[in-house]
């Protein structure tokens, strides 16, 4: 008999789940969404923003067939970085293993498309703007409210909530489980920003691999990634209190700021893009840190167990891996959901913490830690061509090039880790 999974979160985790689950041949699955159908022509693009998925997140893609293909056909290959330096040339750091640049709203898409086939149609339902109202751990149910219509509730086996940094299936379990869960806002804070990569008039255009990025100073960055298309698409970032745009009120002022600034991304910039940088609203970024990932036939995975800084792009690579976790722990245990639940929790919970140190503090702030990181990245790169089994790569080669496990990254890197730790706690 086939057991109902009920998955909240049309993200890119529950999506990849429901991949995964479908295949198996033993469940029914239903997804609700509270966000509209990223299909729809008249999807917001004020709030996305893009995914580098590198190999632990497309060793997941990878696993199911045709996946990957279909992603990569709407992603562009980004092979290195290019860091814009005032009043000097700009660095450039090559990768061995190139990263998909893939915007998050057309990943979903593929990922909807690729899973909504008549093969499984009558083991999938999904539906959008569809909020979770309550859940019955008792009865093992979900009251849910439609935008339009009456509430009304579903009946589970198993419960995942993938709903975000927000999830209203972790709230259920901290008021009923005592699932112990710290959140904080990190200081930063953002804006969407998406421009066109080459201005023809003056003759200019960014390299179309490469991911760019600028420090303005300890307080402001920008993270420009390129997409089909021809355009650029990522974030500014900036210290919730001292956002460098907030006395400005007009498109004209916001162009003039990037081209003051962000002389390249000024010059790429149009006036209609300074407008529409000037009424997206400010995103801020929730983390997330729970003692456990279950409860009672309940599951969270993705953001809603460990929302992390998007400061070295590791929370979709994240999520997506623990979806690979969870159905390698499903072979292991033959589909027995009541001893994969806590098996997931325990292999995952070391590497979740160990995310949450390597996502805030990586990659420095203070202008001498930055230049000594880029020494060390370029030392161990070097020494690494003669001595491979004897010099470990630096942290950001080991996060973004191998799938290792994020606990031991941190345990390889626990030095360079705590030294940034102590300068972001005296700046």
């Amino acid at each position: 008999m086939s057991q109902t999974i009920v998955i909240i979160g049309a993200g890119p985790a529950g999506l990849l789940l429901a991949h995964y689950l479908v295949r198996r041949n033993d469940y029914r699955v239903e997804i609700y969404e509270r966000r509209s159908d990223p299909r729809a022509a008249n999807v917001s693009a004020d709030r996305t923003f893009p995914i580098s998925l590198q190999e632990r997140g497309r060793k997941a893609i990878r696993a199911i067939a045709g996946l990957e293909d279909a992603i990569a056909a709407q992603s562009t290959m980004c092979q290195g970085t290019v860091v814009y330096r005032t009043h000097r040339k700009p660095r450039r750091l090559s990768r061995k293993t190139p990263v998909l640049s893939i915007d998050r709203n057309r990943l979903v898409t593929i990922l909807l498309q690729q899973l909504t086939t008549p093969d499984v149609a009558n083991r999938l339902n999904i539906h959008f703007n569809c909020t979770c109202l309550d859940i019955d751990g008792v009865a093992k149910t979900v009251t849910l409210q439609p935008d339009s219509g009456e509430p009304f509730t579903t009946h589970y086996d198993v419960l995942v909530g993938a709903d975000g940094a927000r999830s209203q299936v972790r709230d259920y379990l901290v008021n009923t489980h005592q699932l112990q869960c710290e959140q904080h806002y990190i200081s930063d804070e953002y804006k969407s920003v998406l421009i066109n990569r080459c201005n023809p008039e003056l003759g200019l255009e960014v390299e179309p691999n490469k991911i760019h990025t600028w420090n303005l100073d300890n307080k402001t960055r920008m993270i420009l990634v390129p997409q089909p298309g021809d355009r650029l698409s990522g974030t500014l970032i900036f210290n919730a209190q001292a956002n460098p745009l907030e006395s400005l009120s007009t498109k004209e002022e916001i162009l003039a700021f990037f081209q003051t600034k962000f002389p390249i991304a000024g010059q790429l910039m149009t006036l209609d893009d300074a407008d529409a940088i000037l009424n997206r609203p400010i995103a801020k970024v929730l983390t997330v840190t729970c003692d456990r990932f279950h409860g009672n036939q309940i599951l969270l995975l993705g953001d809603a167990a460990h929302a992390v800084s998007p400061s070295i792009g590791q929370g979709c690579n994240a999520s997506l891996e623990d979806v690979l976790i969870l159905n390698d722990l499903l072979d292991q245990y033959g589909d027995d959901w009541s001893q994969v639940l806590p098996a997931f929790s325990q292999q995952r919970i070391p590497d979740a913490h160990a995310l949450q140190d390597l996502s805030t503090y990586s990659f420095p702030r203070t202008k001498a830690l930055v230049i000594e990181f880029f020494l060390r990245l370029t030392l161990t790169r070097f020494l690494r061509r003669w001595f491979p089994n004897w010099v470990n790569p630096f942290v950001f080669d080991l996060v973004l090039e191998t799938d290792l496990p994020y606990s031991q990254v941190l345990s390889l890197n626990r030095n360079w880790i705590d030294k940034v730790r102590r300068s972001q706690h005296t700046v």
